[in-house]
């Protein structure tokens, strides 16, 4: 792989590691979706009540489906990114129109409390688009090499990659955190201070 493709498979992976985290803590506290869903007040009663309850089983889904692909049937790595792209692309998208319409209300994309910021949206359009090239990347691989085998050899991550992909992934957790100047959500919705804690 060139610098660049490794760049954005690594980016890509980390999205994917993160989006499992992500919906772990969701699956495992359905009711405060539910609560926070209704707090931000985008969605209809009955769509936040379905979306509650599937929100965490649907990331960790896509999560274990994206990373499954890549290591197990790599020349099917197109289909694993292209799925990743849209997850954070719609993510994006919901969290820009929640940070508009309803500012200083926290996304809970990863169980914090902090209102929902630019950092968070810029987060997941950078997974979005390394998700994109990366798709772009296994699809030209793939049809350059020509056999399943060796697109597998050539597209397969290896140890040093994963491990990148996890700091990537703390990474991805933690900026939009440091970057906000420790902005939380209070009960009204509104950005309050943390620097008194």
């Amino acid at each position: 792989m060139s610098g660049f493709s490794t760049l954005v498979t690594v980016v890509a992976l980390g999205g994917a590691v993160l989006l499992f985290v992500a919906g772990v803590g969701h699956a495992a506290r359905p009711h405060r979706v539910r609560a926070l869903l209704a707090r931000q007040a985008l969605l209809p009663s009955v769509v936040r009540i379905w979306t509650g309850r599937l929100l965490g089983a649907t990331e960790v889904g896509v999560a274990v489906v994206v990373l499954g692909v890549v290591l197990l049937v790599p020349h099917l790595s197109t289909v694993g990114y292209a799925l990743l792209a849209v997850t954070y692309a719609v993510l994006a998208g919901y969290a820009e129109v929640l940070r508009r319409r309803r500012p200083g209300t926290p996304c809970g994309c990863l169980a914090g409390g902090r209102s929902t910021g630019l950092p968070v949206v810029i987060r997941a359009l950078i997974f979005a688009a390394a998700a994109t090239t990366a798709a772009a990347t296994a699809a030209a691989v793939a049809g350059l090499v020509g056999t399943a085998a060796e697109g597998g050899a050539v597209i397969r991550p290896g140890l040093e990659l994963w491990l990148a992909a996890a700091v990537t992934a703390a990474a991805g957790w933690l900026v939009p955190e440091l970057v906000s100047g420790g902005a939380v959500a209070d009960s009204s919705g509104t950005g309050t201070s943390t620097s008194a804690r």
